[in-house]
């Protein structure tokens, strides 16, 4: 590696890239990659179900994205397609009880590596780290 120095843009790539690698090693044998657990949690923590449109803004994907993802996970019984009475055009995505399950030991597993990663880094410097990420993305969406 050489003494130049890593552009802002290109170490948040790298570092969100590598973050993404550590998480689905963790996760292999749950046999979920980091974009299902992220739907699962996505869908485990919403306020109430979303819809595959509403999960795809949540993600940051494009719609056409998340349907194969979705449909992957209620394949696997992990998540299920409901219907509201009020609106029959509309599907809502809701967590099965194996999902709940999943989600529950797949937190444990990313809460756990998040500790880890983080341990040694200093809480101020993570603040200020994550403030900066939370303005971005502000800045970011509203583009």
């Amino acid at each position: 590696m050489s003494d130049y120095p890593q552009p802002f843009s290109r170490l948040l790539h790298l570092t969100a890239h590598a973050w993404r690698l550590a998480v689905d090693r963790r996760l292999k044998e749950s046999g979920l990659s980091m974009s299902s657990w992220m739907a699962i949690a996505t869908v485990a923590t919403a306020t109430e179900p979303p819809t595959q449109k509403a999960l795809a803004q949540l993600l940051g994907l494009e719609e056409a994205s998340v349907v194969p993802l979705v449909d992957r996970l209620v394949k696997q019984q992990l998540l299920a397609r409901v219907q509201p009475k009020e609106d029959r055009r509309k599907r809502l995505l809701v967590l099965t009880e194996q999902g709940s399950v999943a989600f529950a030991e797949v937190k444990t597993q990313a809460d756990a590596l998040r500790a880890q990663l983080l341990a040694d880094i200093d809480p101020e410097a993570l603040a200020v780290t994550e403030k900066v990420l939370q303005q971005l993305l502000a800045r970011l969406g509203s583009m």
